[in-house]
Formats: C-alpha cells, sequence, structure tokens
C-alpha cells in the first residue's frame, strides 16, 4: 500500500516542464493555458489541462486561483520619487483593469538579498506557475537571455527607460529625452548664458544618452563651441551632482560656466549643495536646469527648472501594453513608446550673469 504523503509530495514537486513534455506543447503554451489567457486554442488548453490532472500537478493553491492575474514591476531601485511616480501611475491602471501588481528591486545589500534573486530562472517559472502574465522592467538592462528566459515562460516584456539599449523587438516605454535635452539647453542660451555645463547619467543609460545629445544638438543649432571639460558625471545621483558641481564651480569666476544642465533631478539637488559650500548664488550667478519634474523639484529653494516627463502616464501606459500583448495572439511587442517631454521653468534658471 502506498504512503499517501509520497504521493502529495511527488504532486508538490510535478514541474510545468513535465506538463509541457506530457501535453506536447512549449513550457510557453502550458504556462499560457494554465493561467487562462486567451492567445491559445482550446485544443491546446484541453491537453495542457489532462496533462496537468493526470500528473497532479497544481500550479496554484485554491486562494490564489481566485486572484486576478499578476504583472511584476522589477525597477533598480524602488525608493527613488522617478520610481515611486511609475509606480503611482501603474498602480491606478492595476485597479481600474483588475490586475494585481508585483513590486521587485535588483539592488540588494548582503543583509536583505533574497534567497531566488528576481529575473533570474527560479523567480520568473515561479511568477508565472503563480498567474503572473508579464513583467515590466523599470531603468534595468534588458538582455537577450532575459527575454528569452521571460518568453520561455509565456511572459509578455515591457521595458520603461532601460538602463541599456534593449535586444531588436522589445517593448519600450520613454519620453521624448532628444527633444527635452534641446528644450532645456535651449532655455539656457535665450537666457544669454553660452557657457553651460551638463552633468551626465550612467554612461550606457539610453535616456542619459539622449538627453546628451539633445545638449550637444542644442550648442549645434546655435554655433556655440562644444566645450569637453564642461561635461561631467558618470550616474543619476544627488553625490554625482555634489562631485560634479564642486569640480565645475570651483575655478575662477570668468573660466567657471554660468550654467547647469543636470541629467535629472536628484543630480540637480547635488549641483545647488556645491554652489552653496562655494557661495554661488542660483539663480543670481548660476542658473541650474534638471530633467523629471519629481516633486523634489518644487521643493528646492530656489524651486527648480526641469524638464518635465510624464511618469504617471508612463506607467499606467505600462501596465495597459502589457496587458494588450498578452491578449494578441502571438504576443507580439509594440513599437517603442515615446511620451512627450515639456520644459517646466521655475526659479533655479534666469539671465546669464555679467562678470
Amino acid at each position: 500500500m502506498s504512503d499517501p504523503s509520497n504521493t502529495v509530495a511527488r504532486m508538490n514537486k510535478v514541474t510545468l516542464d513535465e506538463v509541457a513534455r506530457r501535453a506536447g506543447v512549449s513550457k510557453a503554451s502550458a504556462s499560457k493555458a494554465l493561467n487562462g489567457r486567451k492567445d491559445v486554442s482550446d485544443e491546446t488548453r484541453s491537453r495542457v489541462f489532462d496533462a496537468a490532472e493526470a500528473l497532479g500537478y497544481r500550479s496554484r493553491t485554491p486562494r490564489a486561483q481566485e486572484a486576478s492575474a499578476s504583472i511584476a514591476i522589477v525597477a533598480d531601485n524602488l525608493s527613488t520619487t522617478y520610481t515611486l511616480d511609475i509606480l503611482k501611475g501603474a498602480s491606478i491602471a492595476a485597479l481600474q483593469l483588475d490586475i494585481a501588481l508585483d513590486l521587485s528591486h535588483t539592488s540588494f545589500d548582503g543583509a536583505d538579498r533574497p534567497k531566488i534573486l528576481p529575473l533570474t530562472d527560479q523567480w520568473v517559472e515561479r511568477f508565472a506557475e503563480r498567474g503572473g502574465i508579464g513583467v515590466i522592467t523599470v531603468t534595468s538592462p534588458s538582455s537577450e537571455e532575459l527575454i528569452r528566459r521571460l518568453r520561455r515562460s509565456g511572459l509578455a516584456h515591457l521595458a520603461i527607460d532601460p538602463a541599456s539599449p534593449p535586444p531588436a523587438g522589445t517593448a519600450s516605454i520613454g519620453a521624448t529625452n532628444w527633444n527635452g535635452g534641446v528644450e532645456a539647453t535651449q532655455h539656457l542660451i535665450a537666457l544669454g548664458h553660452r557657457r553651460i555645463a551638463f552633468v551626465k547619467g550612467p554612461e550606457d543609460s539610453v535616456p542619459g544618452h539622449e538627453r546628451f545629445e539633445g545638449y550637444l544638438s542644442a550648442l549645434r543649432m546655435n554655433r556655440i563651441p562644444y566645450e569637453p571639460n564642461l561635461v561631467t558625471g558618470d550616474e543619476y545621483s544627488y553625490e554625482n551632482g555634489l562631485t560634479a558641481g564642486r569640480s565645475l564651480l570651483s575655478g575662477p569666476k570668468r573660466e567657471r560656466p554660468t550654467a547647469i544642465f543636470a541629467s535629472n533631478d536628484v543630480t540637480a539637488i547635488g549641483v545647488f549643495e556645491a554652489a552653496r559650500e562655494l557661495g554661488i548664488r542660483i539663480p543670481e550667478e548660476l542658473s541650474v536646469i534638471g530633467f523629471d519634474d519629481t516633486d523634489l523639484a518644487r521643493w528646492t529653494t530656489p524651486a527648480l527648472t526641469t524638464v518635465h516627463q510624464p511618469l504617471v502616464e508612463m506607467g499606467a501606459r505600462a501596465v495597459r501594453t502589457v496587458l494588450l500583448m498578452t491578449k494578441e495572439a502571438d504576443g507580439a511587442a509594440s513599437a517603442p513608446i515615446q511620451l512627450t517631454t515639456r520644459l517646466v521653468v521655475r526659479n533655479s534658471t534666469a539671465p546669464a550673469p555679467q562678470f
């Protein structure tokens, strides 16, 4: 007589791969069928459920079966105002569409490092088995390997402001960063500034590169020589802005920039602090402009002129796009989506000082 406990243990160990092999379908098709996706045929769905029943496979607990489908949002950092605005938009759309959100991040200290890291094979498989339908990565790299991993489990994927150029065909959402870079620099030029510095973000950041190219284009359009010594920085952080500001503003008055365009708001605030340390008044002696238009921009003194990108709408559009992708027969990615930026002029920019 068999031991019932052994039977239960065996049922708990049955994997999605085994179900797919028995049904004669791909793992992605098996996952879609078990999770109630509409982009599989009735015949495939029937074979998958028959195989699951025969093997004793259970992808969800009874309570989980009642839950709505879920989308994972994986960011490099969940504590920035940028990411919080993205999450606000995503949560609004998810509530409207009856979609659950699963939040993760990829930056861990040793003490809080989980046993299963987000976006790994095991994490992806478990998320798919819990009813996941798609993954949204925020300012994180999107490699070919990751795309294949998600597709094997039948998960749609979309990247928001990818940290590196995503593989061809990857769905993505961003803003018109180049246009924003041009508009910010043109604003400073219109105020009479000619020595305009730029504080860069990460070297491989797609949005950061586009903003820098916008800065360069505006200089060229106005026949202002590009000065490499006025460009510095390497990340989106307060520390980067502080270090860059100290470096750019420590020289003689006639050699230092009269304006600094920082690649995001938190970097611009670092520049504010460097100017304060050096006794340089904003905007009387130095104009500063940022990018993002997070709440931080309104809280600075003086309030920060910045380029607004619709972060809340980006988060909402991402959820709607992933849901649309799961309903398409081939799960095809949509074309890259770019939402419009606009300059928000506040009190941190003024006419160039006359030294």
